[in-house]
């Protein structure tokens, strides 16, 4: 059984715990990897939590971004450093396991889903430690001056204007989009799109319907999960911004994971 390699910062809430049991519950061991080991220590998660210095201590980009506060976009380069060593398939903290991953080959299977129809997400990632997509993604997103082909066009134009006056470092580095949006782009520079999974796998429902997880009634919510869903990604994020971040109800999609997985 695989084992899951992720990062967390911070305060562990309800989405992580239940994030975390789903996986134990699915087989897996779990890994997280974290600047704050005593903090996710202290939350007494059934997982083992790993001090990330030493992991990430040759990577200068990941570190700027740290000291600039833009944790995910560290975390960005963490994934990534996990899947080079062939530490463990990674998963977001807020991704919801109903059935273990199987890996048939770990030395060659590529792990990653759409969420949308042009769009890849990285919230479940495993490549290849001596694949061309690792080894070309890696050094794009380390590369100084840091350039942008996977972005928009505007970005794109104002990021080699900065180059052109020296700035190796954008001045909005939260316009580089090197999560998903990088992903798609070397993926589909690459040829790889055949290798990602069906959106309904690990993204059934879409970040503007991460609501219906926690309503009432989760009748919405079962309606978009097939019997091949693997994992539901829950879209913290997109919870934490409509004020979902309180625990659910009990009789929502995601009160029941809890419950289920607590008792």
């Amino acid at each position: 059984m695989t084992k899951i390699a992720t990062f967390w910062s911070g305060q562990v809430t309800w989405l992580e715990r239940l994030s975390v049991n789903s996986m134990r519950a699915a087989g897996h061991a779990v890994d997280i990897y974290t600047k704050d080991r005593k903090t996710v220590l202290a939350a007494g998660l059934d997982a083992e939590i790993v001090e990330v210095g030493d992991l990430m201590s040759g990577d200068a980009a990941a570190e700027s971004y740290l000291r600039a506060g833009l944790v995910a976009f560290y975390a960005d380069h963490v994934r990534l450093e996990l899947q080079k060593r062939s530490l463990g398939t990674w998963s977001d903290l807020d991704c919801v396991f109903l059935s273990p991953l199987r890996i048939a080959d770990p030395e060659n299977d590529y792990l990653f889903g759409w969420c949308a129809p042009n769009r890849l997400n990285n919230a479940v990632l495993r490549l290849p430690a001596r694949s061309c997509l690792l080894e070309t993604y890696q050094a794009a997103l380390r590369r100084r001056p840091i350039r942008t082909p996977w972005a928009t066009p505007h970005v794109r134009v104002k990021r080699e204007l900065e180059i052109m006056l020296g700035r190796a470092e954008p001045i909005n580095p939260r316009k580089l989009a090197i999560g998903p949006r990088a992903l798609t782009y070397f993926v589909r520079k690459l040829g790889l799109e055949d290798r990602a999974a069906p959106r309904r796998r690990f993204y059934p429902l879409a970040d503007d319907q991460a609501e219906l997880l926690v309503t009432p009634s989760d009748v919405a919510a079962r309606g978009l999960i097939s019997p091949d869903t693997t994992i539901v990604h829950a879209w913290r994020g997109k919870l934490w911004s409509i004020g979902a971040s309180a625990p659910p109800a009990k009789s929502s999609w995601l009160g029941q994971r809890i419950a289920g997985l607590e008792g």
